[in-house]
Formats: C-alpha cells, structure tokens, sequence
C-alpha cells in the first residue's frame, strides 16, 4: 500500500512569491455551482450553528442578571473562544473539501475539534490585536477613532481570512498561518476588499431576513473561500495504491475528507 501526495490548484510559495489574480466572475459562478450540488450539508451544518447561536442568545437574555458576575462572564468568554474556532474551521474546510472535487457530510462540522487550543490560540492573538489597535486609534484620534477602528477591524479581519485553513491542511502554527495570511492577501488587497463588500451586504441581508438567508448566504461563503483557498495556497491531497493479492490489480481512491 502506497500513498502519493498531490498538490490541487495553486502554489502557495508561488502565490507569496509572485502574487496571484483572481477571476471573480468564475469564482461566483463557480461558488454558486459548488453551492447547488453540497447545499444539504452545508445547509444542515449552518441550521445547527444557527440554532445553536440562537438557543445561546436565547438563555444569556433570561439569564442577564448572571452576566453580572465576572466569573460567569469569563467562563463565557472562554467557552465561545474555545468551541468557535474549530467549528469554523471545520465549516470552511467542508468549502475546500467541494473545492477539489469531494464530498463532505454535516458531522464533518467537528473534525477539527482536536486543533481546539490551537486555533483557539489564532483567534484570540486576532482579537488581542484588533483590540488594541481599536483602543489606540480611540485614544489617539477621539470621534474619529471610532471609525478608524471599525475600519481598521475589517482590514484585519479580511487579511487573516486564511488562517484557519492553512492551520488545518498545511498544519501551521498560529503565528505562522497568521503571517502567511496577512501576506497572501495584502498581495491582491485590492480583489479581497471588492469581496468583503459584497459579503457584507450579504450577510446584512441574511441577517434583516431574520437569519433565514445566512442558511442561504453562509453556504455560498463557505464555497467561495473554498474555491479561493485552492487558488491561492493549493490543495494537498493523498492517494493510496492498494495492491490486490489475488490478481494483482491496483487500484486508488483520494483520502476522503483528509484535505
């Protein structure tokens, strides 16, 4: 039994190296493609989420008095930071799993809840970071550091897009995936920002529709980044020989959702 590594899609060395151009009309088109032939896991896993974030809201609205006290506010904190990253990750790798051509199923939500502390460990430097330029920006520039940092959060938020993934299937250290992301996205700053627009919009959308369209919107987003992700930084995948004994026939298959 022997396994053979392929790369799928771009070349991250390349990517960094050289930069790279993305042609959003195929992408949509073939994000929207994507979406049509994996929407039902998709859809069930952004239902679970959904409805998991509501019950959340739901029982921290009957229970404000509690938030009261700092502990109970801490414990919430670290709850929502260690069991996020992981199920996002998952969320966005069932995207790169449709990008090269395989199959996912719902459960496929919480494969990476293994890579909890690291990539509980991505976000909160993400948050520590945006944070504080947030604070700085507010005491530097007053009114107006309000908006900088709003923005300023977006910008961040937007270059490190790719963290996630590339802590998943190229198995970087946070501070590693978070470098190469910055990196890969300030090479072609000027498509992603077009990008987080039009997601913007469509997530306020999903959101005025009483989060009925973020069943419909998060699928979509979930491809794109997939499709995105393959583009820019490629796609590893295994492929496994298996010798027959009795008739000698070899045969191959790809390494299900080991993306």
């Amino acid at each position: 039994m022997n396994s053979k590594y392929f790369v799928l899609g771009g070349d991250i060395k390349k990517s960094l190296a050289e930069g790279y151009q993305l042609d959003l009309k195929v992408l949509f088109k073939d994000a929207f493609t994507l979406t049509q032939k994996n929407f039902f896991p998709l859809f069930t896993a952004c239902l679970l989420i959904i409805l998991s974030l509501f019950l959340l809201v739901t029982l921290s609205l009957e229970n404000v008095d509690s938030f009261k006290d700092t502990g109970v506010v801490i414990a919430f904190f670290v709850l929502v930071l260690l069991v996020a990253p992981p199920i996002v990750t998952g969320l966005l790798m069932m995207g790169v799993n449709h990008s090269i051509g395989l199959k996912s199923k719902p459960f496929h939500l919480f494969s990476y809840v293994n890579m909890a502390l690291k990539l509980s460990l991505a976000a909160m430097m993400i948050n520590l970071l945006v944070n504080f330029l947030s604070i700085v920006l507010g005491q530097l520039f007053n009114d107006a550091g309000f908006i900088l940092s709003i923005l300023v959060m977006f910008y961040l938020r937007m270059s490190f897009m790719l963290v996630y993934p590339l802590m998943a299937e190229k198995k970087l250290s946070a501070f590693l995936a978070l470098t190469i992301s910055f990196k890969l996205v300030n090479k072609n700053i000027g498509q992603f920002t077009i990008l987080l627009i039009f997601f913007i919009f469509l997530f306020v959308f999903g959101v005025i529709t009483s989060g009925i369209g973020l069943l419909f919107v998060i699928p979509f987003y979930v491809n794109m980044m997939g499709l995105i992700y393959r583009q820019i930084c490629g796609v590893t995948i295994s492929v496994t020989e298996v010798s027959d004994d009795d008739n000698d026939t070899p045969s191959s298959h790809s390494g299900g959702f080991e993306a």
